[in-house]
């Protein structure tokens, strides 16, 4: 199942995008407040998420100037992975992004993550448009 949000507009352009929020130390500034204890480097980022656990995820992939994807480490409780979209406001020099999580859930899981991984995508956009 695929959570997307909406696009993100960012006043930095593409590659400034890129490689602002392609370094794992950055991200977590577009992440929600019950994500703590965040340990990151360039290409790994782990932390937990109050009342749920601990994740650990790496950079999988990177297409430069336009998408970064994120996959865990260690066990899950769901394989997933974490995709970001960079594009190019058409209007100006600035930079627009959206988050997608592309879960494998069964239908268990989807009812019970559906809401909470969509809310997640789309905090993790109106974050984007600040940094």
């Amino acid at each position: 199942m695929i959570f997307k949000s909406n696009w993100a507009n960012n006043k930095r352009s593409e590659k400034e995008l890129f490689e602002y929020i392609g370094n794992m130390n950055n991200i977590q500034y577009v992440l929600p407040e019950q994500v703590v204890d965040i340990t990151a480097d360039n290409d790994n980022i782990a932390f937990t998420i109050q009342g749920m656990g601990k994740v650990a995820l790496r950079v999988n992939k990177r297409e430069a100037n336009k998408f970064i994807q994120l996959v865990p480490e260690g066990k899950v409780p769901f394989q997933f992975s974490l995709n970001i979209y960079i594009g190019n406001n058409e209007t100006d020099s600035a930079s627009k992004c959206y988050f997608e999580i592309d879960a494998q859930l069964n239908p268990l899981m989807q009812m019970m993550a559906s809401r909470p991984l969509q809310n997640l995508v789309n905090m993790m956009a109106e974050k984007a448009e600040t940094i």
